[in-house]
Formats: structure tokens, C-alpha cells, sequence
């Protein structure tokens, strides 16, 4: 699968991802850490690991692109349910709404919503990468700032994505993990990803 040059990767060397997410002996076996970051994940998709491509360009991505990817893959894979006036629609559409103005009061928002969907759904992971991407895990009336680490909007965005991939025939997943890389090759490449096949 070809991807393309990937020019919005926040990471100049694999190894700057690798202390975020480390890697698995088939991920290092492919890549040296000196490697530029966007070879490593290009090499994953040419060689089809799909899932370990999803994980690592949903760490190097900008935040807020990340965030984006997942919210255009929930709409691409699940549909109406990313837009229904439910508990998982809520989520989307605060993750959403969090890229287009993502202000503090916006971040906060998505929280909430995750938290109704006990944090274990494809919307509820898209509105956690918003909630993690700055500002303080910390509730704001504790005063204390904590703030999230540098993966944890990455670790979100690639477990909304490759949730929103599972719904379908399980002999097709390979082809909806093609298809979420594709979107997410594209925004990486200074795309919106809705054009991505």
C-alpha cells in the first residue's frame, strides 16, 4: 500500500515515536530507530501492518489532525451512528466540534461524554483524544494542573479508529484498516481525508 510522504508528522526519527509507543519485535525488526518517523510508518503499511500503522500515525500526527482522522473514519466506517442523537453520537459530535474550535471550554466538553459511554467505544476514545490533546487532566476545581502525556491523544485517536474499523465482515477488516490509513495518509499530507478512498 503506498501512502505517500506524510509531511505533517510531528516526529523527525522512529525513535521519538518508539518512546511513546514502544514497538513490537516485528515493528523494530522493520525499522531502525534512526529511520525518519514517516518511513517507519509507510514501511508498516508496505508491508501490511495495518494496525501497527494506524497506532504510530495516530501518535505522529498533530494533535488536532489526529482527532480529525478519527472523527472522519467514524463517519467514513459507522455512519448515521456518529451523527444519531445518542449517548455515542454525543461523543462524536464533541470531538467534532472540539477540531473545528478547539478552545479549553471545547476540550472540556468531551469528557463528560466519554465518560457516559464508560470509555469503551470508537466515539468515546475520539472524545478522549480531544480531552487529552493540552490544558489539565486535573478537574478544573482542584487547581492542581496535570497535564496528559504526549501519547495519550495518539492512544486514543488509534483505538477510536481501529474500533470504528471492527463493525462488518471480520474476512474484510484488512480492507477497512486499508481504507482508515488511506484517510489518515491523506490528512498527514495536508488533506481533510474525506476524499481518501
Amino acid at each position: 500500500m503506498e501512502i505517500g510522504f506524510l509531511p505533517k508528522v510531528r516526529f523527525s526519527l522512529a525513535a521519538q515515536m518508539f518512546a511513546i509507543l514502544e514497538p513490537s519485535e516485528e515493528v523494530a525488526a522493520l525499522s531502525p530507530p534512526d529511520q525518519p518517523a514517516a518511513d517507519l510508518i509507510v514501511a508498516l503499511a508496505g508491508a501490511g501492518q495495518y494496525v501497527d500503522a494506524i497506532r504510530y500515525l495516530a501518535v505522529a500526527l498533530p494533535r488536532r489532525e489526529a482527532v480529525w482522522w478519527a472523527c472522519v473514519v467514524g463517519e467514513t466506517m459507522l455512519g448515521d451512528v456518529t451523527t444519531a442523537d445518542s449517548p455515542e453520537g454525543a461523543a462524536w459530535k464533541a470531538a467534532e466540534a472540539w477540531v473545528y474550535e478547539p478552545t479549553e471550554l471545547r476540550r472540556q466538553a468531551t469528557y463528560p461524554v466519554a465518560d457516559a459511554l464508560k470509555f469503551n467505544t470508537a466515539g468515546a476514545y475520539a472524545a478522549l483524544g480531544a480531552f487529552w490533546s493540552g490544558g489539565s487532566l486535573a478537574p478544573p476545581e482542584s487547581g492542581q494542573v496535570v497535564p496528559p502525556g504526549d501519547g495519550l491523544t495518539g492512544s486514543a485517536v488509534g483505538a477510536s479508529i481501529l474500533l470504528s474499523c471492527v463493525p462488518g465482515d471480520a474476512r474484510s477488516i484488512g480492507k477497512r484498516h486499508m481504507a482508515a490509513l488511506s484517510i489518515g495518509a491523506d490528512i498527514a499530507n495536508g488533506g481533510s481525508g474525506k476524499r481518501a478512498p
